[in-house]
């Protein structure tokens, strides 16, 4: 059985070489087959069902629970290519993936945002960070960047930018406006040499992992006392643009968005033309019936 998830997750690390979908994928298979102590083929429909009501027992999240259902499916797809007599795909998409309800990005509030900054003191770190809440890059496109990405030398007319590779292996460019730039030149004048291509490296010279950036903005939180996700400083930047009534499209550009209602959500945190109608309705509400705060209800 391990075998055959080894040679799961190395397909699919050859069709994503860049994507972490063949790591994330192969333990969630691991997982499925160590909680249910068979083999795949004597996997059932019910047994699905089953495992998704042990994964909601356990707390785990809605994303959760549909990306190992994701994964034991793209892994029973495999076998099909590869036996074969395959065993029948348990997975039903239309029976076993959980709804998931809208949910609203976690921006940051300005004002978290200043005392986080007003703590961050290293040029590395500043410049990580910075780029999340600036160009709105996630955490493992920070960690993917690497010196041959950059362009920060352009031609007359053009803004200095970087090329991304983001989620799902889909390319993209993202622009340099003066503060996120400046605050990667510092850095890059103090990067220590080292022979790896990586634009942040850990003390040992090599690339940093997710994790590890991570686990460097939650000391500097603790010092800030309060708490921010690098996620959530990507969500501000998309919460920015609304703010400044970027089309929505440029936004879809900027933030790597396959499907342009992954950005219509941040439409929600700032959408101008519900506050004003909002407004216009209470000023009508109150000039057609009068509250008087200051006496009580008899």
């Amino acid at each position: 059985m391990l075998s055959e998830i080894q040679e799961f997750q190395q397909w699919l690390r050859r069709k994503s070489p860049n994507a972490s979908t063949h790591r994330h994928y192969a333990n969630d298979v691991k997982l499925f087959f160590e909680w249910f102590g068979g083999l795949p083929h004597n996997v059932t429909v019910l047994d699905i069902d089953h495992f998704i009501e042990y994964s909601q027992s356990q707390g785990h999240a809605i994303a959760t629970v549909n990306r190992r259902l994701a994964a034991i499916r793209t892994f029973y797809n495999f076998l099909s290519f590869n036996l074969d007599e395959p065993p029948e795909n348990p997975v039903h998409p239309w029976r076993h993936y959980v709804n998931r309800s809208l949910r609203l990005p976690r921006d940051v509030q300005d004002e978290q945002i200043s005392i986080l900054f007003a703590v961050i003191r290293k040029p590395r770190d500043y410049a990580m960070f910075l780029l999340m809440l600036r160009c709105g890059l996630r955490v493992n496109e920070v960690r993917c960047l690497s010196l041959e990405d950059l362009y920060l030398h352009p031609s007359p007319g053009n803004l200095p930018r970087m090329r991304l590779n983001g989620k799902g292996s889909k390319e993209r460019i993202v622009y340099l406006a003066v503060q996120p730039l400046d605050a990667l030149t510092t850095w890059l004048e103090q990067r220590p040499a080292t022979k790896s291509t990586a634009i942040f490296t850990n003390r040992f010279g090599n690339r940093m992992t997710v994790t590890g950036i991570q686990d460097c903005l939650a000391k500097y939180c603790k010092k800030a006392g309060l708490w921010v996700t690098c996620h959530q400083l990507r969500h501000t930047f998309g919460r920015h643009l609304t703010e400044t009534r970027t089309p929505i499209t440029s936004i879809q550009a900027l933030l790597g968005h396959t499907w342009l209602s992954s950005t219509e959500i941040y439409l929600h945190l700032n959408d101008a033309q519900v506050q004003a109608d909002y407004l216009a309705a209470v000023q009508k509400i109150i000039h057609r019936l009068s509250v008087n705060s200051k006496e009580g209800v008899r």
